[in-house]
């Protein structure tokens, strides 16, 4: 039974017809080989063409290489869309299932995407630069990394912090050594309200002038801020290169104390005055 059964098959099936049909194919398979070659070619082109440019350039090169592949990944899904469109496969059904998935992908991801996107134009406008110090996000630190989810920071006492890259893009971003001088302007001096304003602002600028550190142009200032509970307190204004500034911040302190125990000047401590009485007792 099974033999004629067998033998059946083989009487419909057409070996002219499989023959025929696999050569039709042929024409196509060949137009889909140089529709590859010429894909490769031109993907490698452009390729060598962006490493290039990148060289001329001054982007960053995290950016550069996010660039670079993502410009080929797509190419080359684009020329696998045409060979196999070539080859008779209908890629409408392919199209519309990537555009679903991208939708779906990009739901679910929509925090990493805008991370990754805010990593982009920081990469690309470069706010600020590896061992700059900033605060951004709400916090302060010392840039250590720039990613394209996230950058690294050291605060002051070495702890690492990872500020992810939406917090920083579309707020504040303050670069305290985004440029190559910086002005102390948080040194604030106390004097006594007997003291002489002006001898003590004398003092704190020949300070100034003989230390070479503190650049002459713009002029070092000595000015009155304020008038406080217990003192007259003096604001110590010096420009300094930006890799000087805590070093002449911290000796500027000292030199201070030091100049001022020399010449009288008193640097007053919160006092307050207290007023004691004794209520006399009724006699009966």
């Amino acid at each position: 039974m099974f033999e004629i059964t067998g033998l059946a098959i083989l009487d419909t099936f057409s070996w002219d017809a499989v023959s025929e049909k696999l050569l039709s194919y042929v024409p196509r398979l060949i137009v889909s080989v140089i529709l590859f070659a010429i894909g490769y070619v031109f993907i490698r082109i452009v390729d060598a063409g962006l490493a290039k440019i990148f060289k001329r350039t001054k982007f960053d090169r995290t950016l550069e290489i996010f660039i670079q592949k993502t410009s080929v990944g797509i190419l080359w899904m684009i020329i696998a869309l045409i060979v196999l469109s070539n080859l008779g496969v209908n890629v409408s059904g392919i199209i519309a299932g990537l555009g679903i998935m991208g939708f779906v992908v990009g739901f679910a991801l929509k925090d990493t995407l805008g991370n990754f996107a805010a990593g982009l134009f920081i990469l690309a406008y470069k706010p600020f630069r590896v061992d700059d110090y900033v605060d951004v996000g709400g916090v302060s630190g010392t840039v250590k990394e720039v990613g394209l989810a996230a950058c690294v920071l050291r605060s002051p006492d070495g702890i690492k912090i990872t500020v992810p890259n939406s917090e920083i893009w579309g707020k504040a971003i303050m670069n305290y050594t985004g440029n190559t001088v910086r002005c102390i302007r948080n040194l604030n001096v106390g004097i006594g309200y007997g003291d002489d304003i002006k001898k003590a602002k004398k003092i704190i600028m020949d300070i100034m002038k003989k230390d070479s550190r503190i650049l002459p142009d713009p002029v070092p200032e000595v000015v009155v801020i304020a008038l406080g509970d217990s003192s007259v307190n003096l604001s110590v204004r010096p420009s300094v290169k930006k890799e000087d500034f805590w070093a002449v911040y911290f000796d500027l302190i000292v030199q201070i104390k030091e100049m001022f125990d020399k010449n009288g000047i008193s640097i007053p401590f919160p006092q307050r005055d207290v007023h004691m009485y004794q209520e006399k007792k009724k006699k009966r």
